[in-house]
């Protein structure tokens, strides 16, 4: 199946977000949706189920995260087919070094599979992802790239001030070409009433940084509030387009750290 596995490195931070632009404090918790099929697309998937699992983790030295992917899908022709995308990492606090490993399947039979650590210059100049699987490969990731968890906080900052459009090189780990940039559109916002944080709505194209189309590569929007949890999820993969509604929030505990 040819999918952008990138959303869940850009995606799966978002659950996790500060209430304040001060702090920038991340909640560590995990969140399970539900996969339905929405309108869009070309047709040929006529119906989907399954679910999204994100875990996001405060550790003493970074932030660690799991996520899960897995969905059953009709055709309209041809036999029905199953996804599954399983995807963890490790993030410095300093913003500069990533460990990520990624697999996939395809209708239950190994598919995909990416391993390896990425890191940045304090300088901030150019910097590089090494993978161990494949073994012997690399990524040139320009001055300015940024990782996931950074580039969370850049777009939460940007909502706080205002703000309606961010537009940077983004490297999450999923694969060889995880390197995009990712472009967010920042809409409605919903300010925070009792007992209800405000939120954004939040739209994120990610096209190839050479890519001059319009077009992206991907897309997915969703509403994001500002105690991190995000919920009415629209994953546009051109084929085929899923929605995610949150069934499950677990609040996790920080870690013990000396």
């Amino acid at each position: 199946m040819a999918t952008r596995n990138g959303l869940f490195w850009a995606f799966l931070g978002l659950l996790c977000l500060p209430a304040t632009a001060q702090a920038l404090e991340l909640a560590s918790h995990r969140a399970a949706y539900r996969l339905s099929l929405a309108e869009g697309g070309d047709g040929a998937v006529t119906s989907v189920r399954g679910g999204l699992v994100m875990e996001w983790k405060k550790a003493c030295d970074g932030w660690t995260s799991s996520q899960r992917l897995a969905f059953q899908a009709g055709q309209a022709e041809g036999p029905p087919f199953s996804y599954d995308v399983r995807f963890s990492s490790w993030e410095s606090d300093t913003d500069d070094r990533l460990h990520f490993s990624m697999r996939s399947f395809d209708n239950g039979k190994p598919a995909e599979e990416f391993r390896g650590e990425a890191s940045l210059p304090e300088s901030g100049g150019d910097g590089r992802a090494e993978f161990t699987v494949p073994a012997g490969k690399s990524v040139a990731l320009p001055a300015g790239t940024l990782f996931p968890t950074r580039h969370i906080k850049t777009l939460i900052a940007a909502a706080e001030r205002g703000e309606s459009f961010v537009s940077v090189p983004v490297f999450d780990g999923s694969g060889l070409d995880a390197l995009s940039n990712v472009s967010a559109v920042i809409g409605r916002n919903w300010p925070g009433e009792a007992g209800r944080p405000a939120a954004w709505t939040m739209i994120l194209a990610y096209h190839k940084l050479t890519d001059r189309s319009e077009e992206p590569e991907f897309q997915l929007s969703f509403r994001l509030r500002a105690d991190g949890v995000t919920d009415d999820i629209t994953l546009d993969y051109g084929q085929f387009v899923l929605h995610g509604t949150l069934d499950e929030l677990e609040q996790l505990p920080a870690p013990a750290c000396e």
